[in-house]
C-alpha cells in the first residue's frame, strides 16, 4: 500500500477510535475531509476527471461541504478507486437489476470498513450491552462474496453474537421453519437481523400457518433495506406491528438501518429499548456528514425541504470521500436525516432487492 495512503489509514482510524461515542469539532472533521479529498483527486484518476469536468482542481476546495460528490450512478459505470483496481482486496457490488447496471466498489484494506461498522452498530443494537443470538435473514458471507450486507453481518456475528450465527437464508431458499423452531426453542434474548423483505416474508409465513411467537423479554430486530422492487410493499409502522405481534418485539426495539454499498459506514434511526419519535430520523457516526441538495439548485435545500441525499464517509479512503444519492430525504428537526424513498425514475436496487431476487429463483 501507499505509504501517503497508510498515513490516511492511520489517521483515520485514530479519528474513528477518538469519536465512536462523541460528535468532533467540526473543523477536525472538516481538515481530515479535505485531506482525504486531496489524496483522492490525485490517485483516483475517474475522480480527478470528473473534479476536473466540474472546474474543481486539487488545493481550489476551502471547505468539505464544497468537495465535489461522485453519483453512485458512476460506481455503475467507471472503477472509482484511489488505487489500482487490480489491487482490490475485496469488490462490493451493488445489487441492480442486472449484472450491467451493479455497481463496484472497490477495497484495498477491510480495515476501515470494519472499524466504520462496529461502534454505530453496538450503540444502536446493543446499548444496554445484553447477550444476544443472532438469527440471520441474510445469506451468509461465503454465499455472497460480494455483497457488502452480508460482508456487515459476518462482522458483527463474529463479534457479537452469543453462540454461533444462524443463517436462514441458504443456497437462495428461505429456512422458515426452522427458523421458527429455533426461536422457539431460545429462553435469552436474541437479534433478528434481516431486510425489510426477508423480514415480511417471515412474519407472513408465521401468519400463513397460524403460528405467533413470543421471543424472550429484551429480544431485538434489525432491519434494513426498506422496499425496492417488485413485491408489495408495507410501511415501516405495519411492518413493527406486524413484528410485534408475531414476534413478540415491541417496536422500541426495532432499529431501522440504512447504508449503501458505495459507503463505508452506515446510519440508524433509533436506539433499541429507547421509545422513538413517531418521525423517526437517520443519525450517522462521527466520521460522516449528510447534505440534502436541492436539485434543482445543486445547492444545500432549505431547512424542511425534502431534496437528494449527498454523505461524506471519512472511512471512504479507497473511493470518494463523498456520494450524491437517488435518495430522497430532509433534515430532521432534532439533527439527522429523514430518509422518504428513492426518486421515482431511479433504478431498482438495495438489499432487499437482492433478497427478492434471491428467493424468486
Amino acid at each position: 500500500m501507499d505509504p501517503r495512503a497508510s498515513a490516511l489509514d492511520r489517521a483515520i482510524l485514530s479519528f474513528i477510535g477518538r469519536y465512536a461515542a462523541a460528535r468532533p469539532p467540526d473543523g477536525e472533521f472538516g481538515a481530515l475531509a479535505l485531506r482525504l479529498f486531496e489524496h483522492q483527486v490525485r490517485h483516483n484518476p475517474a475522480y480527478r476527471k470528473f473534479c476536473e469536468g466540474r472546474g474543481v482542481r486539487s488545493g481550489r476546495v476551502r471547505d468539505w461541504r464544497g468537495i465535489p460528490a461522485m453519483p453512485a450512478s458512476g460506481f455503475r459505470e467507471l472503477k472509482v478507486a484511489a488505487f489500482p483496481a487490480s489491487r482490490a482486496r475485496k469488490v462490493f457490488w451493488t445489487s441492480g437489476t442486472t449484472a450491467a447496471a451493479r455497481g463496484r466498489h472497490f477495497l484495498d484494506t477491510l480495515k476501515l470498513y470494519e472499524a466504520s461498522l462496529v461502534p454505530p452498530f453496538e450503540r444502536a443494537l446493543l446499548p444496554d450491552g445484553a447477550s444476544c443470538r443472532f438469527f440471520i435473514l441474510i445469506a451468509p458471507p461465503r454465499e455472497a462474496p460480494h455483497s457488502s450486507l452480508s460482508h456487515m453481518m459476518g462482522v458483527v456475528a463474529r463479534r457479537f453474537s452469543r453462540a454461533a450465527a444462524r443463517y436462514s437464508i441458504r443456497g437462495g431458499r428461505s429456512l422458515f421453519d426452522a427458523l421458527a423452531r429455533d426461536l422457539g426453542r431460545e429462553r435469552r434474548p436474541v437479534m433478528l437481523l434481516a431486510t425489510a423483505f426477508s423480514l415480511k416474508a417471515f412474519l407472513d409465513h408465521l401468519a400463513s400457518h397460524h403460528r405467533k411467537l413470543v421471543l424472550p423479554r429484551g429480544s431485538r430486530l434489525f432491519e434494513t433495506g426498506g422496499f425496492k422492487g417488485r413485491a408489495a410493499e408495507v410501511s415501516k409502522t405495519r411492518l413493527y406491528r406486524m413484528t410485534a405481534r408475531l414476534l413478540g418485539i415491541p417496536s422500541a426495539w426495532c432499529v431501522s438501518e440504512y447504508g449503501m454499498t458505495e459507503l463505508s459506514s452506515q446510519f440508524y434511526d433509533a436506539v433499541a429499548g429507547r421509545p422513538a419519535t413517531r418521525r423517526r430520523s437517520m443519525r450517522g457516526p462521527a466520521w460522516t456528514r449528510t447534505l440534502v441538495i436541492d436539485p434543482a439548485t445543486g445547492r444545500e435545500a432549505p431547512h424542511g425541504r425534502t431534496g437528494l441525499l449527498r454523505h461524506f464517509d471519512l472511512a471512504n479512503r479507497g473511493s470518494v470521500i463523498a456520494v450524491d444519492t437517488e435518495d430522497l430525504g430532509r433534515r430532521a428537526p432534532g439533527g439527522g436525516f429523514e430518509l422518504l424513498g428513492r426518486v421515482p425514475a431511479s433504478e431498482r436496487r438495495g438489499c432487499s432487492l437482492a433478497y427478492e431476487e434471491l428467493t424468486a429463483r
